[in-house]
């Protein structure tokens, strides 16, 4: 360990920042049970965890108040009836006490040293609004992707493009509540929303080199990612940020949309899009190529 880094991580140690970590959950204990233990398992200890349970049946409620009774780090809210994942987070947000704050979806789940690398790498650099990391990726078939591991800074022309941080990142509490946090009129793609607004108000974030966060698409419950709602509110987010946009980047949305929503390939949009962006797209193809053609051997 070098003298800088040395000098850092004694500075963390006896400042200890309070994080802040919103849950939202719905009607699935079984899964929230596991996220609250990889928040237990953090190597980071100075931890404020608010899950909010948006409008669960009496029983999961049961189970959930149960459940996060067995931690005391834990502030269990309950919602009176659904009002969307977005409201329960903003809920979360408005009551939290943490100096710093970052997300966890209640199928999913962190890392040990998550949240150790963002503080440390918050104190490191003093030219960042946000950090993200890539993540591990559970498929359907139980297979384990690594996404988005290389580490580099992300400017708001960058997330005009895609959305390159992913479905959380690691900020300041004050700087998420400048923005009013989450949008609940949007459908779907309301992280996305909110890292564009964030960045477009406070600067550019960095992508650390990490794989911390776990994504779990092998379980039976709903994803908005799969469900009706992705391209209804994909297409409201375009409409929301489409006049800060260049022809470059609707194109590359026009892409993504035909990538992840079944449509047609637009290739004159293709050809409008930055090489490197032209090369993602190009490994996306090749990849769900390769899925169909493994489907539909073991169909045989």
């Amino acid at each position: 360990m070098s003298l800088k880094s040395a000098a850092i991580h004694s500075e963390l140690l006896e400042q200890q920042p309070l994080v802040t970590v919103y849950i939202a959950t719905q009607n699935r204990p079984e899964l929230l049970a596991r996220a609250l233990n990889s928040c237990k398992g953090q190597t980071y200890p100075a931890l404020e965890i608010i899950v909010v349970d948006d409008g669960s049946n009496a029983e999961n409620a049961k189970q959930n108040a149960r459940l996060t009774a067995e931690y005391p780090q834990v502030k269990y809210i309950k919602l009176d009836q659904p009002s969307g994942a977005p409201f329960a987070r903003n809920t979360a947000i408005n009551l939290a006490k943490g100096e710093f704050i970052t997300g966890l979806d209640d199928d999913d789940e962190f890392k040990p040293q998550r949240i150790a690398e963002f503080v440390q790498y918050w104190f490191s650099r003093n030219d960042c609004a946000f950090l993200c990391t890539g993540y591990t990726v559970i498929t359907e078939q139980h297979r384990i992707f690594n996404y988005g591991a290389r580490a580099r800074p992300i400017n708001y022309q960058q997330l005009l493009y895609a959305n390159v941080v992913g479905n959380q990142l690691f900020t300041l509490t004050d700087t998420l509540r400048a923005i009013n946090a989450f949008d609940i009129t949007l459908p779907s793609c309301q992280d996305y929303d909110t890292w564009l607004r964030l960045s477009a108000a406070f600067g550019n974030g960095y992508r650390i080199k990490s794989t911390s966060y776990i994504l779990h698409q092998e379980h039976e419950a709903g994803r908005i990612s799969t469900s009706t709602k992705r391209e209804a509110g994909y297409l409201q987010l375009l409409d929301k940020h489409r006049k800060f946009m260049t022809s470059s980047q609707l194109a590359s949305h026009q892409v993504n949309l035909a990538l992840h929503n079944g449509k047609a390939f637009p290739w004159r949009s293709f050809l409008r899009l930055p090489l490197t962006q032209c090369l993602t797209v190009i490994k996306t193809l090749l990849v769900k190529r390769a899925w169909s053609l493994l489907i539909f051997s073991r169909g045989r």
